[in-house]
C-alpha cells in the first residue's frame, strides 16, 4: 500500500489546459465529486469540505461574477488582465464549477 500511495503522489499533476471534451455525464461527474469529498482524508477527520457543483448557464454566470468581483480587488489593469485570463480558462472548462 505504501508503494501505491507513493506512486500516486509521484504521478499526480495539475491540469491547466481545461476543456469540454469529457465523456462523463454531469450526473457521473457530480457523483464522482461527491464520493471524492466523502473519502478524501481531512485534518483531524473533521470532514468540513462542502461543494456546490454548477453546470450549464450557472457555470458561466459563476465565472462572470468572479471576474466582476475581482476587478475591484486586483491592484492594476495589467494584473486584472492576467487574472481574467486564468478565470476565462476556468470558464472554458466543462460546464462544472466546483466551489468548496
Amino acid at each position: 500500500m505504501k508503494e501505491q500511495l507513493l506512486d500516486l503522489a509521484k504521478n499526480r499533476r495539475s491540469i491547466y489546459a481545461l476543456g469540454r471534451n469529457l465523456t462523463q455525464t454531469p450526473d457521473e461527474l457530480a457523483d464522482l465529486i461527491t464520493k471524492t469529498i466523502k473519502w478524501v482524508p481531512t485534518s483531524f477527520n473533521n470532514q468540513t469540505t462542502r461543494a456546490v457543483i454548477l453546470f450549464g448557464e450557472n457555470h458561466e454566470q459563476l465565472w462572470d461574477i468572479v471576474a466582476k468581483r475581482l476587478k475591484s480587488e486586483v491592484p492594476s489593469e495589467e494584473a486584472y488582465q492576467k487574472t481574467l485570463q486564468k478565470i476565462n480558462a476556468f470558464k472554458a472548462a466543462f460546464d462544472g464549477a466546483l466551489l468548496h
